[in-house]
């Protein structure tokens, strides 16, 4: 479980599937966006988490998410680079998709399913009053039908399969291939996208036997990412930007909460990602500890990087942000800008959460 005290969502029927598809021409949407999230919902157990969120995240820009706990902001950012797998749905990074191709969101895959095929032919045989016994092959029950009707029934028979989970393990050798081939055409190694999007934790996951330094440089030069001469170099230099140069040999345990987070944000910055995703990045520290690393972030985000930022500090996003997300219930409740979300928000949930930590 990633959240404490993760809420579960509850639903009289569960349709874990919107009438959502990704674009059969993918390489020519999405243009200027770096994550694109794709009705994810995921489900740990009985509890559902996260129910059928999607968001683009923009090229350059500063994303805050917040909401109370429970509401699934961790899990999301962590779907975000594949730490947890949606139960359904997908994450792309550009052009590239970096979960399990979910073949509910695909048209072009769905199509394929003996399950779709075999509805199909049902439905053919009841349109064309034929008795349930006769037995009609799907190839030639499509050709029974005018191009119109066809395409209505189709329709219907997506919607059932998708809204009612009606895929089954195994669906067919036409089906499996589909999956297969758009795997490979639009997939992307998770070690490669993970390369290009960092991650900072609540609890700065440094490891303690390792030195300051040693632990910067470490990833990027397991990943033959960089050599050690140039890790080295880079970690160096951040080190001097953090203020934490004399602190490159010392242990994390003798650094403050403070300290160990500026460290975290510089070890992650070490590997040139592309996006920074900041999970309640000061909700371990003391609170004059706060500021330190606010800073930090905030000058990372007048520099132009892109950013992902789940947190409790309203102030903090109300500056930073270019869009506020708001999660309640594993749904994106209400989106907008800083401005527009805090200073007029719509929605009844948000504005009692407003009124309880503003």
């Amino acid at each position: 479980m990633t959240e404490d005290n993760v809420s579960p969502i509850t639903t009289d029927v569960v349709m874990p599937k919107d009438v959502v598809y990704v674009s059969e021409d993918i390489v020519n949407t999405g243009i200027g966006v770096i994550i694109d999230v794709k009705n994810i919902y995921k489900y740990f157990g009985n509890l559902k988490v996260l129910n059928g969120i999607s968001c683009s995240i923009g090229k350059g820009e500063k994303v805050a998410i917040i909401g109370p706990s429970g509401s699934g902001k961790s899990t999301l950012l962590r779907c975000m680079n594949l730490l947890e797998e949606p139960t359904y749905g997908e994450v792309w990074l550009d052009a590239s998709v970096m979960t399990p191709v979910d073949p509910y969101l695909h048209k072009s895959i769905l199509v394929k399913s003996n399950t779709y095929k075999k509805r199909m032919v049902e439905e053919i045989k009841t349109m064309l009053g034929k008795d349930e016994k006769d037995k009609l092959k799907y190839d030639d029950a499509v050709n029974l039908i005018d191009k119109t009707s066809l395409e209505n029934l189709s329709e219907k028979v997506l919607i059932e399969i998708k809204s009612g989970d009606k895929l089954k393990k195994s669906e067919g050798a036409e089906f499996k291939k589909a999956v297969k081939d758009y795997k490979t055409r639009y997939g992307i190694n998770i070690n490669k996208a993970r390369q290009r999007v960092g991650m900072v934790f609540q609890h700065f996951n440094l490891f303690n036997n390792l030195t300051i330094l040693q632990n910067m440089i470490l990833s990027p030069i397991q990943l033959k990412l960089k050599t050690k001469e140039e890790a080295t170099n880079k970690a160096l230099k951040l080190l001097e930007r953090i203020g934490l140069l004399d602190k490159k040999d010392e242990y994390p345990s003798k650094l403050s909460g403070g300290q160990k987070q500026r460290v975290a944000i510089a070890r992650a910055l070490v590997m040139d990602p592309e996006v920074m995703l900041f999970d309640e990045p000061t909700s371990a520290l003391d609170p004059e500890m706060v500021g330190e690393v606010l800073s930090l972030i905030k000058d990372l985000a007048n520099e132009g990087m892109t950013m992902v930022i789940v947190t409790h500090e309203m102030g903090f996003a109300r500056e930073v942000a270019n869009r506020v997300l708001f999660l309640d219930g594993g749904n994106i409740v209400e989106e907008n800008t800083p401005e527009e979300l805090f200073g007029n928000p719509k929605n009844e949930r948000l504005k009692d959460f407003l009124s309880k930590v503003l």
